[in-house]
Protein backbone atom coordinates (compact mmCIF):
# COMPACT_ATOMS: atom_id res chain seq x y z
CA UNK A 1 0.00 0.00 0.00
CA UNK A 2 2.50 2.45 1.23
CA UNK A 3 4.57 1.65 -2.15
CA UNK A 4 1.15 2.22 -4.28
CA UNK A 5 0.97 5.71 -2.74
CA UNK A 6 4.68 6.68 -3.11
CA UNK A 7 4.52 5.48 -7.03
CA UNK A 8 1.19 7.60 -7.41
CA UNK A 9 3.18 10.85 -6.02
CA UNK A 10 5.65 10.24 -8.10
CA UNK A 11 3.85 9.61 -10.95
CA UNK A 12 1.54 12.50 -10.24
CA UNK A 13 4.28 15.33 -9.43
CA UNK A 14 5.56 14.85 -13.58
CA UNK A 15 1.91 14.43 -14.93
CA UNK A 16 0.73 17.53 -13.48
CA UNK A 17 3.50 20.04 -14.98
CA UNK A 18 3.26 18.16 -18.34
CA UNK A 19 -0.36 18.41 -18.21
CA UNK A 20 -0.35 21.48 -16.06
CA UNK A 21 -2.81 23.55 -18.56
CA UNK A 22 -5.72 21.48 -18.31
CA UNK A 23 -8.53 22.39 -16.49
CA UNK A 24 -8.62 19.05 -15.02
CA UNK A 25 -5.42 18.50 -13.65
CA UNK A 26 -5.72 22.19 -11.98
CA UNK A 27 -8.73 20.63 -10.23
CA UNK A 28 -7.42 17.29 -9.58
CA UNK A 29 -4.03 19.19 -7.95
CA UNK A 30 -6.22 20.81 -5.68
CA UNK A 31 -8.74 18.34 -4.18
CA UNK A 32 -6.05 15.81 -3.69
CA UNK A 33 -3.84 18.24 -2.04
CA UNK A 34 -7.00 19.22 0.21
CA UNK A 35 -7.50 15.74 0.77
CA UNK A 36 -3.82 14.60 1.62
CA UNK A 37 -3.42 17.23 4.38
CA UNK A 38 -6.35 17.36 5.77
CA UNK A 39 -5.81 13.23 6.18
CA UNK A 40 -2.72 13.43 7.72
CA UNK A 41 -3.53 16.00 10.33
CA UNK A 42 -7.11 16.62 10.99
CA UNK A 43 -7.79 13.36 12.59
CA UNK A 44 -4.65 13.19 14.82
CA UNK A 45 -5.43 12.57 18.58
CA UNK A 46 -2.01 12.53 19.99
CA UNK A 47 1.52 14.00 19.60
CA UNK A 48 4.01 15.19 21.73
CA UNK A 49 2.95 18.42 23.00
CA UNK A 50 -0.31 17.22 23.16
CA UNK A 51 -0.43 16.79 26.80
CA UNK A 52 1.37 20.39 27.04
CA UNK A 53 -1.84 22.73 24.90
CA UNK A 54 -4.54 20.08 27.07
CA UNK A 55 -3.07 21.49 29.77
CA UNK A 56 -3.67 25.48 28.70
CA UNK A 57 -6.53 24.80 27.31
CA UNK A 58 -8.07 23.12 30.62
CA UNK A 59 -6.79 26.02 32.92
CA UNK A 60 -3.80 24.83 33.67
CA UNK A 61 -1.49 27.85 32.47
CA UNK A 62 -2.16 30.49 29.97
CA UNK A 63 -0.16 30.64 26.84
CA UNK A 64 1.01 33.97 25.88
CA UNK A 65 -0.84 34.45 22.61
CA UNK A 66 -4.35 36.07 22.96
CA UNK A 67 -5.80 34.03 19.82
CA UNK A 68 -5.45 30.87 21.62
CA UNK A 69 -6.48 32.11 24.67
CA UNK A 70 -9.78 33.58 23.70
CA UNK A 71 -10.89 29.80 21.42
CA UNK A 72 -9.68 27.92 24.47
CA UNK A 73 -12.06 29.80 26.78
CA UNK A 74 -14.48 29.77 23.95
CA UNK A 75 -14.39 26.07 22.88
CA UNK A 76 -14.18 24.87 26.83
CA UNK A 77 -17.34 27.20 28.09
CA UNK A 78 -19.40 25.50 24.90
CA UNK A 79 -18.65 22.20 26.06
CA UNK A 80 -15.71 21.48 23.45
CA UNK A 81 -12.67 19.09 24.11
CA UNK A 82 -9.53 19.71 23.05
CA UNK A 83 -9.67 17.94 20.24
CA UNK A 84 -11.92 20.68 18.36
CA UNK A 85 -9.85 23.70 19.05
CA UNK A 86 -6.77 21.30 17.55
CA UNK A 87 -9.11 20.34 14.36
CA UNK A 88 -9.96 24.42 14.21
CA UNK A 89 -6.25 25.01 14.18
CA UNK A 90 -5.16 22.45 11.38
CA UNK A 91 -8.49 24.05 9.48
CA UNK A 92 -7.11 27.64 9.80
CA UNK A 93 -3.69 26.90 8.27
CA UNK A 94 -4.95 24.48 5.96
CA UNK A 95 -6.66 27.36 4.18
CA UNK A 96 -3.55 29.32 4.54
CA UNK A 97 -1.70 27.19 2.72
CA UNK A 98 -3.86 25.79 0.16
CA UNK A 99 -4.65 29.38 -0.29
CA UNK A 100 -0.53 30.24 -1.02
CA UNK A 101 -0.36 28.04 -3.06
CA UNK A 102 -2.73 28.42 -5.01
CA UNK A 103 -1.33 31.62 -5.99
CA UNK A 104 1.03 30.63 -8.16
CA UNK A 105 0.01 27.36 -9.67
CA UNK A 106 -3.21 25.47 -9.10
CA UNK A 107 -1.16 22.28 -10.51
CA UNK A 108 1.26 22.01 -7.80
CA UNK A 109 -0.53 22.84 -5.42
CA UNK A 110 -0.75 18.62 -4.82
CA UNK A 111 3.16 18.63 -5.05
CA UNK A 112 3.70 21.46 -2.92
CA UNK A 113 1.51 20.38 -0.08
CA UNK A 114 3.04 17.08 0.35
CA UNK A 115 6.87 17.91 0.07
CA UNK A 116 5.90 20.30 2.90
CA UNK A 117 4.11 17.69 4.93
CA UNK A 118 6.58 15.16 4.10
CA UNK A 119 9.23 17.16 5.95
CA UNK A 120 6.65 19.18 8.53
CA UNK A 121 4.18 17.14 9.34
CA UNK A 122 5.48 16.62 12.81
CA UNK A 123 6.00 20.58 13.72
CA UNK A 124 2.47 21.10 11.77
CA UNK A 125 0.88 18.79 14.12
CA UNK A 126 2.52 19.90 17.25
CA UNK A 127 3.30 23.97 16.78
CA UNK A 128 -0.40 24.66 15.97
CA UNK A 129 -0.19 28.22 16.94
CA UNK A 130 2.70 29.19 15.25
CA UNK A 131 2.07 27.32 12.12
CA UNK A 132 -1.72 29.23 12.00
CA UNK A 133 0.18 32.35 12.47
CA UNK A 134 2.51 31.89 9.76
CA UNK A 135 -0.01 30.59 7.37
CA UNK A 136 -1.66 33.95 8.46
CA UNK A 137 1.45 35.43 7.74
CA UNK A 138 2.02 34.13 4.21
CA UNK A 139 -1.92 35.32 3.45
CA UNK A 140 -0.53 38.89 5.10
CA UNK A 141 2.37 39.28 2.99
CA UNK A 142 1.13 37.91 -0.22
CA UNK A 143 -1.84 40.57 -0.39
CA UNK A 144 0.70 43.44 0.40
CA UNK A 145 3.63 42.53 -2.01
CA UNK A 146 1.67 41.23 -4.94
CA UNK A 147 -2.01 42.42 -4.66
CA UNK A 148 -1.51 45.35 -2.94
CA UNK A 149 -4.68 44.85 -0.94
CA UNK A 150 -3.60 46.29 2.60
CA UNK A 151 -6.90 45.95 3.98
CA UNK A 152 -6.54 41.95 3.96
CA UNK A 153 -3.03 42.20 4.69
CA UNK A 154 -3.72 44.46 8.01
CA UNK A 155 -5.99 42.08 9.02
CA UNK A 156 -4.71 38.86 8.68
CA UNK A 157 -1.29 40.59 10.04
CA UNK A 158 -2.63 41.21 13.10
CA UNK A 159 -4.30 37.92 13.27
CA UNK A 160 -1.07 36.53 12.50
CA UNK A 161 0.63 38.53 15.26
CA UNK A 162 -2.33 37.30 17.66
CA UNK A 163 -2.22 33.46 16.86
CA UNK A 164 1.96 33.67 17.52
CA UNK A 165 4.17 36.52 18.83
CA UNK A 166 6.76 35.07 17.17
CA UNK A 167 6.10 35.32 13.99
CA UNK A 168 6.99 39.09 14.13
CA UNK A 169 10.50 38.33 13.36
CA UNK A 170 9.10 37.27 9.79
CA UNK A 171 7.44 40.83 8.97
CA UNK A 172 10.85 42.62 8.45
CA UNK A 173 10.66 40.77 4.75
CA UNK A 174 8.45 43.41 3.52
CA UNK A 175 10.83 46.22 4.24
CA UNK A 176 13.86 44.16 2.61
CA UNK A 177 11.65 43.52 -0.07
CA UNK A 178 11.82 46.83 -1.42
CA UNK A 179 14.87 48.81 0.30
CA UNK A 180 17.31 46.05 -1.29
CA UNK A 181 17.85 45.95 -4.69
CA UNK A 182 17.63 42.57 -6.32
CA UNK A 183 20.73 42.04 -7.34
CA UNK A 184 22.31 42.49 -4.26
CA UNK A 185 19.29 40.67 -2.47
CA UNK A 186 21.14 37.59 -1.72
CA UNK A 187 24.53 39.16 -0.49
CA UNK A 188 22.66 41.84 1.83
CA UNK A 189 20.62 39.02 3.76
CA UNK A 190 24.19 37.07 4.25
CA UNK A 191 25.60 40.29 5.77
CA UNK A 192 22.53 40.93 7.92
CA UNK A 193 21.96 36.92 8.77
CA UNK A 194 25.31 37.24 10.60
CA UNK A 195 24.90 40.08 11.94
CA UNK A 196 21.44 39.05 13.79
CA UNK A 197 23.53 35.95 14.56
CA UNK A 198 26.00 37.99 16.57
CA UNK A 199 23.20 39.77 18.00
CA UNK A 200 21.36 37.44 19.67
CA UNK A 201 23.93 35.76 21.03
CA UNK A 202 24.86 38.80 22.77
CA UNK A 203 21.29 38.91 23.91
CA UNK A 204 21.20 35.31 25.19
CA UNK A 205 25.13 36.15 27.04
CA UNK A 206 23.95 39.06 28.40
CA UNK A 207 20.60 37.55 29.44
CA UNK A 208 18.82 40.83 27.99
CA UNK A 209 14.66 39.89 27.61
CA UNK A 210 13.97 41.17 23.94
CA UNK A 211 10.85 39.33 23.12
CA UNK A 212 8.90 37.01 25.78
CA UNK A 213 8.84 34.17 23.05
CA UNK A 214 12.70 34.96 21.81
CA UNK A 215 13.53 34.93 25.22
CA UNK A 216 12.29 31.52 25.20
CA UNK A 217 13.67 30.54 22.37
CA UNK A 218 17.25 31.13 24.19
CA UNK A 219 16.15 28.89 26.88
CA UNK A 220 19.18 26.34 27.57
CA UNK A 221 16.78 23.43 26.73
CA UNK A 222 16.63 24.79 23.24
CA UNK A 223 20.38 25.27 22.38
CA UNK A 224 22.28 22.82 20.49
CA UNK A 225 25.74 21.87 20.31
CA UNK A 226 27.56 22.93 17.30
CA UNK A 227 27.61 19.49 15.57
CA UNK A 228 24.03 19.20 16.42
CA UNK A 229 23.20 22.89 14.98
CA UNK A 230 24.94 22.04 11.48
CA UNK A 231 23.99 18.88 11.26
CA UNK A 232 20.17 20.60 11.76
CA UNK A 233 20.83 23.38 9.11
CA UNK A 234 23.23 21.72 6.93
CA UNK A 235 20.63 20.01 4.22
CA UNK A 236 18.82 23.08 4.00
CA UNK A 237 21.37 25.17 3.24
CA UNK A 238 21.63 22.94 0.18
CA UNK A 239 18.07 23.98 -0.86
CA UNK A 240 18.60 27.79 -0.81
CA UNK A 241 21.54 27.21 -2.41
CA UNK A 242 19.66 25.14 -5.15
CA UNK A 243 17.29 28.11 -5.45
CA UNK A 244 19.93 30.70 -5.69
CA UNK A 245 21.28 29.01 -8.21
CA UNK A 246 18.36 28.45 -10.15
CA UNK A 247 17.60 32.03 -10.06
CA UNK A 248 20.86 33.18 -11.22
CA UNK A 249 20.73 30.50 -14.40
CA UNK A 250 17.18 31.77 -15.17
CA UNK A 251 18.34 35.47 -14.88
CA UNK A 252 20.43 35.02 -17.99
CA UNK A 253 17.89 33.67 -19.55
CA UNK A 254 15.31 35.74 -18.95
CA UNK A 255 15.96 38.71 -17.02
CA UNK A 256 13.81 41.52 -17.94
CA UNK A 257 10.91 39.27 -18.12
CA UNK A 258 11.86 37.87 -14.63
CA UNK A 259 12.21 40.94 -13.06
CA UNK A 260 8.85 42.42 -13.91
CA UNK A 261 7.61 39.04 -12.61
CA UNK A 262 6.26 40.20 -9.22
CA UNK A 263 4.98 37.00 -8.07
CA UNK A 264 8.83 35.34 -9.12
CA UNK A 265 10.45 38.23 -7.23
CA UNK A 266 8.20 37.74 -4.16
CA UNK A 267 8.70 34.13 -4.26
CA UNK A 268 12.40 34.19 -4.64
CA UNK A 269 12.92 37.21 -2.08
CA UNK A 270 10.65 35.71 0.65
CA UNK A 271 12.72 32.31 0.01
CA UNK A 272 15.89 33.85 0.55
CA UNK A 273 14.87 35.66 3.56
CA UNK A 274 15.55 32.10 5.48
CA UNK A 275 19.18 32.55 5.18
CA UNK A 276 18.41 35.24 8.11
CA UNK A 277 18.42 32.89 10.63
CA UNK A 278 21.05 30.14 9.24
CA UNK A 279 23.33 30.92 11.80
CA UNK A 280 21.52 31.69 15.11
CA UNK A 281 20.16 28.58 13.81
CA UNK A 282 23.27 26.65 14.59
CA UNK A 283 22.79 26.80 18.09
CA UNK A 284 18.94 27.76 18.47
CA UNK A 285 17.38 24.55 17.42
CA UNK A 286 13.92 26.11 17.21
CA UNK A 287 14.98 28.86 14.90
CA UNK A 288 15.79 25.89 12.31
CA UNK A 289 11.71 25.04 12.41
CA UNK A 290 10.21 27.97 12.72
CA UNK A 291 12.19 30.39 10.71
CA UNK A 292 14.06 27.91 8.28
CA UNK A 293 12.14 24.93 7.82
CA UNK A 294 8.43 26.62 7.61
CA UNK A 295 9.21 28.43 4.84
CA UNK A 296 9.80 25.07 3.13
CA UNK A 297 6.17 25.90 1.16
CA UNK A 298 7.85 28.87 -0.37
CA UNK A 299 10.40 27.61 -1.42
CA UNK A 300 8.65 24.67 -3.20
CA UNK A 301 6.68 26.81 -4.49
CA UNK A 302 9.07 28.75 -5.94
CA UNK A 303 10.85 25.92 -7.71
CA UNK A 304 7.08 24.59 -9.15
CA UNK A 305 6.98 28.58 -10.37
CA UNK A 306 10.10 28.73 -11.68
CA UNK A 307 9.56 26.09 -14.05
CA UNK A 308 7.39 28.49 -16.62
CA UNK A 309 11.14 29.92 -17.61
CA UNK A 310 12.33 26.99 -18.83
CA UNK A 311 12.77 26.99 -21.88
CA UNK A 312 11.20 23.62 -23.44
CA UNK A 313 9.19 20.44 -21.64
CA UNK A 314 12.10 18.30 -21.53
CA UNK A 315 14.09 20.76 -19.55
CA UNK A 316 11.42 21.21 -17.17
CA UNK A 317 11.24 17.00 -16.72
CA UNK A 318 14.78 17.36 -15.99
CA UNK A 319 14.58 20.55 -13.67
CA UNK A 320 11.35 18.82 -11.43
CA UNK A 321 13.87 15.00 -11.34
CA UNK A 322 17.37 17.27 -9.87
CA UNK A 323 14.57 18.60 -7.51
CA UNK A 324 13.01 15.23 -6.50
CA UNK A 325 16.54 13.94 -6.11
CA UNK A 326 17.46 16.46 -3.47
CA UNK A 327 13.87 15.80 -1.90
CA UNK A 328 14.71 12.00 -1.71
CA UNK A 329 18.07 12.91 -0.51
CA UNK A 330 16.73 15.12 2.69
CA UNK A 331 14.01 12.74 3.70
CA UNK A 332 17.18 10.10 3.62
CA UNK A 333 18.96 12.55 5.82
CA UNK A 334 16.10 13.49 7.92
CA UNK A 335 14.27 10.29 8.88
CA UNK A 336 17.54 7.42 8.06
CA UNK A 337 20.83 8.73 8.54
CA UNK A 338 20.33 10.11 12.47
CA UNK A 339 19.77 6.25 13.33
CA UNK A 340 23.31 5.53 12.00
CA UNK A 341 25.06 9.00 13.27
CA UNK A 342 23.11 9.77 17.01
CA UNK A 343 21.44 5.79 17.28
CA UNK A 344 18.15 8.12 16.99
CA UNK A 345 15.32 7.42 14.58
CA UNK A 346 13.64 9.96 12.83
CA UNK A 347 10.57 7.84 11.88
CA UNK A 348 9.66 7.38 15.26
CA UNK A 349 7.51 10.34 16.13
CA UNK A 350 5.57 9.93 12.85
CA UNK A 351 5.10 6.95 12.96
CA UNK A 352 3.14 7.71 16.46
CA UNK A 353 1.46 10.44 14.70
CA UNK A 354 0.06 8.20 11.98
CA UNK A 355 -1.12 5.89 14.79
CA UNK A 356 -2.67 8.20 16.76
CA UNK A 357 -4.46 9.55 13.47
CA UNK A 358 -7.57 8.03 13.81
CA UNK A 359 -8.55 8.02 9.36
CA UNK A 360 -4.96 6.66 8.92
CA UNK A 361 -5.47 4.02 11.43
CA UNK A 362 -8.98 3.01 9.85
CA UNK A 363 -7.53 2.84 6.24
CA UNK A 364 -4.69 1.14 7.47
CA UNK A 365 -5.81 -1.32 10.08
Amino acid sequence: MLIFFLAFFLVFFYFAEVFKHLTMVKIASTLIGVFVFYLMLYNVTDNSDWEVYESMYYGGSDSSDFLFNFLSRWFSMNGYEYSSLYKLHILLMGIGFLYFASRFSYSAIFSVISIYLLFELIPLSNQIRYYVAFAFFLISVYNFVVTKNYIVFGVFAILSAMSHSGILLMYPFIYFYYKIESTNYSKRLIFYSLFAGVFLYILKSTNIVFLNNLDSYLDKDNISSIFGGIYNVLIWTFWLLFIYFKNKKLIKSSSEIIKSDIKYQFLYKLSFYSVLFIPIGLFVQIFVHRYILASLVIWVSFIFYSLKYEESLLKRIRSISIFLSLVIVSFLYIYILPTYLFGTSGMELPLVLFMSNSTLFFLFL
